[in-house]
């Protein structure tokens, strides 16, 4: 198994957002994680990080979570975050090279060989044209598919990633998830996505993880799969049981 979440339950002291979740994940694919506003989905992704306590098991290629010091390290997980903040100078190809971070040893300079890896990462992005620009001079928009090629250059097995399209505009969205989808293929990756953009999911492949519903499972995408859990959520939050 990829992923195998066993009989989750996490929150914060009482307030507890995720109850008795279980799912697997054979093989690489695409998982979107959707629901209302705090149905539980940024904190699953900090169980899979150990930035909170919580009950079950998370297991990561057969490795529980728990007992794995430093997964990052050892590239099985990798994590956008929704926003990234830079505050000062740095040009766009020192900041992707940075991906290949786990691969260095220690103040181990980065090659001309790793920043032609950021370049062929940032033309997969079609940013090539912002190789050389100063990341703090960049539209949000600019600057999250410049995180996302970072990512990408990091090279994990799984990857978690918050809302990467959030600042993005419809060409750049279904560039994006063209892109993810692309990455699960060709590169065997397992991506766990974090979104509110259902209407670019309808023709994806992989699933949905609605975690406002009661007992939440892993749903194929299909365009009638993408309706149903639309009207589900534009229908409102579900009582607790």
């Amino acid at each position: 198994m990829i992923v195998e979440v066993k009989n989750l339950v996490a929150g914060y002291g009482q307030r507890v957002l995720i109850r008795n979740l279980s799912f697997s994940i054979p093989s690489p694919a695409f998982i979107a994680i959707i629901g209302h506003n705090g149905a539980g989905k940024t904190t699953l992704f900090r169980a899979f990080q150990g930035k909170i306590d919580y009950q079950g098991q998370l297991l990561v290629q057969n490795h529980d979570l728990r007992h794995l010091s430093n997964p990052s390290g050892k590239g099985l997980l990798a994590y956008l975050p929704q926003k990234n903040v830079i505050s000062f100078p740095i040009k766009v190809h020192d900041l992707v090279v940075m991906g290949l971070f786990r691969k260095k040893r220690f103040f181990e300079n980065y090659t001309s060989e790793d920043y032609t890896l950021a370049a062929q990462t940032l033309e997969q992005l079609q940013l090539s044209h912002l190789i050389n620009h100063d990341f703090t001079t960049l539209s949000g928009g600019e600057q999250q598919l410049v995180w996302l090629a970072q990512l990408m250059l990091q090279d994990a097995s799984i990857n978690l990633l918050d809302e990467p399209t959030q600042q993005l505009d419809v060409y750049y969205k279904n560039q994006v998830f063209g892109l993810l989808q692309n990455w699960v293929k060709e590169s065997g990756k397992t991506i766990l996505c974090i979104t509110h953009d259902l209407q670019n999911l309808a023709h994806m492949q992989g699933y949905l993880l609605n975690l406002s519903k009661s007992y939440p499972i892993l749903e194929p995408i299909s365009p009638d799969t993408v309706q149903e859990n639309q009207v589900f959520l534009e229908a409102g939050r579900q009582p607790v049981v």
